[in-house]
C-alpha cells in the first residue's frame, strides 16, 4: 500500500492504523514531527514532491491519494498550489499504471459541491461556484475518471485527525478548542440535525472494508450517520469536558444540510458510524 499526504492530518493516521497489518510506503513532501517519530517495520517513509515525476520500483497493490494543498496562502501562490494539486495527481497516477496498481482511492472533498442550497446533500447535487480547493477537486475526480484504473473518489466533510489535531479545521474542532479554553461559544441552526463530520479512523474502516472487494467505479459521500440536533452535540462535548464556558444558542438560522449515505450503503453495503461515535471518540482521543 502507499500513501500520499502520509504526514497530514488524515494520511498520518491511515499510514499508523493500516501499518499495523500490512506495509505501507508513506509519501511525503515536507517532514514533521510524524516523519521524526512515527516509525514500525511496516513504515517506509518516502520524502518526494508530487509536482515531480515519482519513479520508483516499489510495486503496491493500492494507493490512498491524500495529498493536498488546502488554499493559497503566504507560503503557497497559485503555480504552488496547481502543481501539488493537479499535476501531483497526474504523477502519481502515471505510476499507479506503470506499477499495475489494483485500486486507487483518492480523498476528495464536499467542497466541490460549493453553494449548497438543499437540506439533504447527494452525490447528484449541482456544483454551484465551490471555493478554490473545491475546483481544483471537481478537475482531479474528471482526471481520475478519464485513467484506466479502478478508483473510488471519496467525498468528505471536515475530517478531525488523532496525531495531528489542527483546531482551526474542522468546524467541531474550533468548538471544542473554545470548550477547552472556557471561552464563550455561539452555535446557530441549534435545533437542525447535524452529521457533517468524520474522522480518520472511519476513513480507515471504510477503505480497509472495501479494499478488497470490487469497486464501482465513481464518487460517494461519506460521513457520520444517525444525525444529532446540534445543541444535543455541543451540550454533550460541555460536559464531558467539564467546561465553564457559557454557550449562546442563537436562534437565527443560517444554510444547513446534512449527508446523505444512501449511495455507499447501496454501494459497499457499508454503514459508517454515527454521528454520536465519531464525536465520543474524537473526545475520548484527548480525554485519555
Amino acid at each position: 500500500m502507499l500513501i500520499t499526504g502520509a504526514n497530514g492530518v488524515i494520511g498520518s493516521d491511515l499510514v499508523k492504523f493500516f501499518s499495523k497489518e500490512t506495509k505501507v510506503y508513506a509519501v511525503y513532501r515536507t517532514p514533521n514531527l510524524i516523519t521524526k517519530n512515527l516509525k514500525n517495520n511496516n513504515i517506509v517513509w518516502i520524502k518526494q514532491d508530487l509536482s515531480k515525476k515519482f519513479i520508483s520500483k516499489i510495486k503496491p497493490k493500492i494507493i490512498i491519494h491524500c495529498a493536498v494543498t488546502h488554499a493559497l496562502s503566504k507560503k503557497n501562490d497559485l503555480i504552488d498550489f496547481i502543481d501539488s494539486n493537479l499535476l501531483g495527481l497526474k504523477n502519481i497516477l502515471d505510476f499507479a499504471k506503470k506499477s499495475n496498481v489494483k485500486k486507487f482511492f483518492h480523498l476528495s472533498s464536499l467542497n466541490i459541491y460549493g453553494d449548497i442550497k438543499t437540506k439533504v446533500l447527494k452525490e447528484t447535487n449541482p456544483f454551484i461556484t465551490p471555493d478554490l480547493l473545491g475546483a481544483s477537486k471537481i478537475m482531479m475526480e474528471k482526471f481520475i475518471e478519464n485513467q484506466s484504473i479502478d478508483y473510488l473518489n471519496i467525498r468528505l466533510p471536515g475530517v478531525v485527525g488523532y496525531q495531528i489535531n489542527d483546531p482551526r479545521r474542522p468546524w467541531i474542532c474550533k468548538i471544542v478548542n473554545k470548550l477547552k479554553k472556557n471561552r464563550k461559544v455561539e452555535i446557530f441552526n441549534s435545533t437542525k440535525p447535524f452529521n457533517n463530520i468524520m474522522d480518520s479512523y472511519e476513513v480507515y474502516r471504510f477503505i480497509d472494508f472495501i479494499k478488497k472487494r470490487p469497486l464501482k467505479k465513481g464518487s460517494i459521500n461519506l460521513s457520520a450517520t444517525k444525525p444529532i440536533k446540534l445543541k444535543n452535540i455541543i451540550t454533550y462535548i460541555k460536559d464531558r469536558l467539564d467546561s465553564k464556558s457559557k454557550i449562546t444558542f442563537n436562534k437565527k438560522y443560517s444554510k444547513y444540510f446534512v449527508i446523505s449515505n444512501e449511495k455507499v450503503l447501496e454501494n459497499y453495503n457499508y454503514k459508517a458510524s454515527s454521528t454520536k461515535k465519531i464525536i465520543n471518540r474524537y473526545i475520548e482521543s484527548f480525554l485519555d
